[in-house]
């Protein structure tokens, strides 16, 4: 091999490096993306995400850049005599590699600090073993899909365990490409299928654990014929066809089977939140129905009304006049809304949930208004107010028969921000942790039996006030729980818009 080869091969593993760390980027946003959607991490993708992972790109790209150009001018003046390890003073690869790997690190950190508004310490840590994890991961299964088109799969197993023994062959270049192209095809599907349009699939620890544990058996499996004392063609067969055709076809069916069954959760979550929307609405259009009724008959009978005030005015009834318009009056009241926000959606929670509290015995108190409406789309304030008053309606049903039970909703408005607040009574018994856990952080979070069905609405009151970069707070104080809620009127604005 001439000197002029040695550059070639110099050339070709400079340039995989570089694909292969922006594949490493796209893995650190993909991991950075995962949290968010399906681990209930809170944090928003923005530019600052992306920063650094760019930046270390382009720091990467400069560093293989010069190393192509100083070994290029160092083996030029020697280019067609043969090349022997030593005889020019190359750039020293494992200073070079180390640097890299501590870069690599630091924007995995400032990335996770960056994306990240609560926990950032948990879930900067939580993201360095994840994104480790989801590396191998990647990286075992085409592993495993590589010995199915190898003659040796041991020894072409354990070239990869042995430090650039495939750099510049056929196998690292198709492996480092496909390795590329794996990771942008996740990102891709990440940040357009679940970042973008605000989605959120959570995913409960007991299937995580289950994941984890699954992919260590695997990993486990792939180790015993590279490591293990038999040898001869029963662990070719084995790491060729059990290993190289039977694994890849789980590492892909188990991940795509968890995710169809968190993606039917997910369905469920979202037709629970259209029957409370359909609901509301429905029970909107009753109310409008009843008062248009009621008007039209109240328009029919006002000329006779008003010629029968003016036949007692006629005839100095004036007591009698007094009463039966006071009456009359008390009719035009009644056919206006008792209670009126200023937001049609939340009109129609308020009164189909005030029926409920008439029901069951609940005084139900009201102060405030917005001139305008909230600027929230509907199904956004369903989704926030429709859960928060079943939430205190329930935890009055809790409370003895003869303890005193009210809900209060009070809405304030400033030049900045709409703030809503909901109080209600409470057993002092209740375990104040339990409580905070179920409006407070995490996943989805349910007191009911039936686990499986509920605890949606409080993953989606958050998701919702999120949405709308709003500030959730929870005080409970002497058998009262109070949930506020304020939001940034520019930025409702902004997402009706």
């Amino acid at each position: 091999m001439t000197c002029a080869d040695q550059f070639k091969l110099i050339l070709s593993n400079n340039i995989l490096s570089i694909f292969s760390y922006i594949g490493e980027g796209f893995c650190i946003l993909s991991v950075v993306m995962i949290m968010i959607a399906f681990l209930g991490a809170e944090g928003r993708i923005t530019r600052k995400t992306f920063t650094p992972v760019i930046v270390m790109v382009g720091i990467i790209t400069g560093i293989n850049s010069y190393c192509i150009i100083h070994d290029y001018i160092v083996l030029r003046k020697v280019w067609t005599e043969p090349y022997i390890e030593g005889m020019v003073h190359l750039t020293d690869k494992e200073n070079i590699k180390w640097l890299i790997y501590s870069m690599v690190m630091g924007v995995i950190i400032i990335t996770a600090l960056t994306t990240f508004t609560k926990r950032k310490e948990l879930c900067c840590i939580m993201n360095v073993f994840m994104i480790v994890f989801y590396e191998s991961f990647i990286s075992t299964e085409m592993l495993c899909s590589a010995m199915y088109f190898t003659e040796n799969p041991r020894e072409y197993v354990l070239k990869f365990k042995i430090t650039d023994q495939l750099l510049g062959t056929t196998e690292s270049i198709v492996f480092t490409t496909s390795y590329l192209v794996i990771m942008l095809l996740l990102f891709l599907a990440l940040y357009l299928g679940m970042i973008k349009k605000q989605r959120t699939l959570y995913v409960k620890w007991k299937n995580r654990i289950i994941f984890i544990v699954w992919e260590l058996i695997m990993t486990c499996i792939i180790q015993i014929p590279v490591w293990g004392d038999f040898e001869g063609p029963d662990q070719i067969r084995y790491m060729k066809y059990e290993l190289g055709a039977i694994l890849p076809v789980m590492g892909f069916a188990v991940p795509v089977l968890m995710i169809a069954i968190i993606l039917r959760r997910y369905i469920l979550e979202k037709t629970l939140i259209q029957e409370d929307y359909i609901s509301a609405e429905l029970d909107y259009i009753n109310q409008y129905k009843k008062n248009q009724e009621e008007t039209r008959a109240f328009r029919h009978d006002i000329i006779n009304n008003l010629s029968m005030i003016s036949s007692m005015h006629e005839r100095k009834n004036y007591d009698e006049a007094k009463a039966y318009l006071n009456t009359l009056l008390g009719n035009v009241k009644a056919l206006s809304p008792k209670y009126n926000t200023g937001d049609e959606m939340l009109d129609c929670i308020v009164r189909m949930k005030v029926t409920k509290m008439e029901e069951e015995g609940i005084e139900f108190l009201f102060d405030g208004a917005v001139d305008g409406g909230l600027g929230m789309k509907a199904v956004d304030v369903c989704s926030i107010f429709a859960n928060a008053f079943d939430n205190a309606i329930e935890a009055c049903e809790r409370l003895p028969e003869t303890a005193e039970k009210w809900v209060k909703l009070i809405i304030k408005r400033t030049d900045k921000f709409f703030s809503i607040t909901l109080s209600n009574t409470m057993s002092e018994d209740e375990n104040e942790i339990s409580v905070l856990r179920l409006l407070g952080e995490g996943g989805r979070v349910t007191s009911k039996k039936e686990k499986s069905l509920h605890g949606f609405g409080t993953e989606n009151m958050r998701n919702a006030i999120r949405k709308y970069d709003g500030i959730q707070k929870i005080d409970i104080n002497e058998g009262v729980f109070t949930l506020s809620v304020m939001i940034p009127r520019k930025m409702m604005a902004e997402k009706r818009g």
